[in-house]
């Protein structure tokens, strides 16, 4: 560990010292960035252990060395000296740019004309009930559900008002709209692995809720309904012939219970989408969104929580149900596992932290539900002794890859509602796989992480124009899955196929088409080596040579950085026992009453933001429950 090992530690800092710029608050960035590794799973904990003790020596000499030898890494011909300096530069620059103190600024604000935090933020409505356990307790409800978010939040209501006894098990912290404080730090505590998960290459950093909420909580809002084109797919790729009717009331019910709509306005951001299509002829629409009515200007911190309870995410107008119907939630609860007897489920053993206390409590149900997400379900049924061979398998991502968009005027990706906008003009490309175009709402320490270093100065100086930045990007309907491990390190093992990999640069293609219709000055990729181009350049000619130098470069693991928001796939549902883990009606094959209903259950992605498909799949699994005889 870091804590306990003054080389790698004095390694690290060093590295910080050399990646972010001198307004930065270097011996707090790398004492938090030190306690992030010291977090990590003791797999990961060595890996990053072993590439300081590489780094050690380079890291003793001048600035000037120092820089060379990490500039060497970046784009190194060896993968995983590329991967070595992804994670090291996306820890160092999102806390040297993110990291602040209740009531105070970074020192790195001012100097790029980020506001930081709004003073008017008030909470509205009662607080969330929550319930804590004693050490060893005994529990018993008719359902217990494993996870808070878009699947355990839906079918925890939906079983609720039904009349269950509803127990809900969620493994990370609670916070009510008082306690979000708009602080870009803070997702260490509302993502899974603080923010730093990760394929096991890094070549894709993934972004994935875990709070009371679970990704409801801190996504951006889009509440896009499933093609129907691609519901037909999904029902020959599952063999359930109705799939995509049987959604359809779902989507209404739950379409009508967030009261999704249109945004009143756009932002600058997100108003560069909707004016490059226009001047294109292209597609572009308004994105339908789960927020209140009256949520105003839209402040642009939703991505850490809703600190006026606007949005409604499932721990705003799902989860009270439980309460309200005799059951109860449980923070800071993790499933260990579910305890079976035979081909049944009898109880879920869970460990609840309060405080620095590890509380053990068994709730024994009638029914288990895991909706722990794509990345989380897959490990809880195989610790709990549930085999399959393609338990962790067919994982699906929607790889991102994102253009930055420089204009002459002032765009602050940060403020207004986000992710109001869409094109689809990329997006079926081949068949239903494509690349959809939206836009990001851009806190300093997401871009700072995300946009090319090359040096100190260089890396500073494009953080300086950041305000006047629009971040499009390509979010790719991905063909080809990976895979997560079924241990406690659950490795996520996917690459980007060659397939998808043509579609992915074709979007960011498209993302460079919209933005220079808008009027952007210059547009450059997030590759380790960027690629900038000028307005100007961007002709028929120029553009057909620089869709070819894309692909020259490929998708290799960190030549550029992609992202992912969206995890789907598993534990598919399909009506073959051998080609799917859970059958039609949610429940794991074998298992009279263990269910699935979160993403995990897709069958292929869904190639739209899957929030509402993931709450309509988990109401048609409830509804399929609740019609069976006892």
């Amino acid at each position: 560990m870091l804590g306990v090992n003054t080389r790698r530690r004095a390694t690290l800092r060093n590295v910080v010292a050399t990646l972010a710029p001198p307004d930065a608050r270097i011996e707090r960035v790398a004492a938090l960035a030190s306690d992030a590794i010291d977090g990590l799973t003791p797999r990961r904990r060595a890996d990053v252990g072993r590439l300081l003790d590489l780094l050690w020596l380079p890291m003793k000499a001048g600035a000037s060395a120092r820089s060379a030898a990490l500039r060497s890494f970046a784009d190194a011909p060896i993968p995983q000296m590329r991967a070595g300096f992804a994670a090291l530069k996306r820890l160092s620059l999102f806390l040297a740019y993110g990291e602040s103190e209740s009531g105070q600024s970074n020192p790195t604000w001012s100097r790029i004309g980020y506001p930081g935090p709004r003073s008017d933020a008030h909470a509205i409505g009662p607080p969330l009930p929550l319930a804590t356990a004693r050490d060893g307790e005994h529990v018993r409800a008719d359902v217990a559900v494993i996870g808070s978010g878009a699947g355990g939040g839906v079918i925890a209501s939906t079983l609720a008002r039904a009349g269950k006894r509803v127990v809900v098990l969620e493994a990370g912290d609670a916070f009510q709209p008082r306690d979000f404080t708009q602080r870009e730090i803070t997702t260490s505590q509302l993502y899974l692995d603080a923010g730093l998960t990760a394929t096991h290459d890094v070549g894709i950093a993934i972004l994935a809720g875990a709070t009371v909420g679970g990704g409801t909580a801190v996504n951006w809002c889009t509440s896009l309904m499933l093609p129907e084109r691609i519901a037909r797919e999904w029902e020959k790729q599952s063999g359930i012939a109705s799939l995509g009717d049987e959604l359809a009331p779902h989507f209404d019910a739950v379409r009508a219970r967030l009261g999704v709509a249109p945004a009143a306005h756009h932002n600058a951001n997100n108003a560069v989408i909707l004016e490059g299509a226009r001047a294109l002829g292209v597609h572009a629409d308004a994105s339908p969104r789960n927020a209140a009515a009256d949520c105003g200007d839209g402040c642009g911190y939703c991505a850490f929580g809703c600190a006026y309870g606007k949005k409604h995410s499932t721990a705003y107008a799902f989860l009270p149900d439980v309460a309200r119907n005799g059951g109860a939630l449980y923070a800071n609860a993790r499933a260990v596992r579910i305890e079976t007897n035979g081909r049944r489920a009898t109880a879920v053993l869970a460990q609840q932290r309060v405080g620095d206390d590890a509380r053990s409590l068994r709730v024994h149900a009638d029914v288990v539900v895991v909706a722990a997400g794509s990345l989380r379900t897959p490990g809880i049924l195989a610790r709990s002794g549930i085999a399959h061979p393609l338990l962790g398998k067919r994982l699906f991502l929607h790889p991102v890859a994102a253009c930055v968009a420089e204009f002459e005027r002032r765009i602050e990706p940060w403020i207004g509602p986000m992710q109001t906008a869409f094109s689809d003009a990329y997006n079926y490309r081949s068949g239903n796989y494509g690349a959809k175009i939206e836009v990001a709402p851009v806190h300093p320490g997401l871009a700072a992480s995300a946009v090319p270093w090359c040096s100190r100065v260089q890396h500073a100086e494009l953080m300086e124009r950041i305000a006047n930045v629009a971040t499009l990007f390509a979010l790719t309907r991905d063909r080809d899955p990976g895979s997560i491990d079924l241990d406690d390190e659950a490795y996520v093992r996917y690459r980007v196929s060659r397939y998808d990999g043509e579609n992915l640069l074709a979007g960011l293609v498209g993302a460079f088409d919209i933005a220079f219709a808008s009027g952007a000055a210059r547009a450059t990729t997030l590759h380790a080596k960027p690629l900038e181009v000028r307005r100007e350049r961007w002709t028929a000619r120029f553009r057909c040579g620089f869709s070819e130098r894309l692909r020259s470069i490929g998708v290799a693991p960190n030549r550029q950085t992609l992202f992912s928001a969206h995890q789907m796939g598993t534990a598919a549902m399909g009506a073959d026992p051998k080609r799917s883990v859970v059958d039609p009606s949610g429940r794991v094959w074998g298992y009279a009453n263990v269910l699935v209903a979160d993403a995990s259950v897709f069958p292929q992605s869904s190639g739209v933001n899957p929030m509402l498909t993931i709450m309509a799949m988990a109401s048609r699994i409830a509804s399929k429950h609740l019609e069976q005889k006892p």
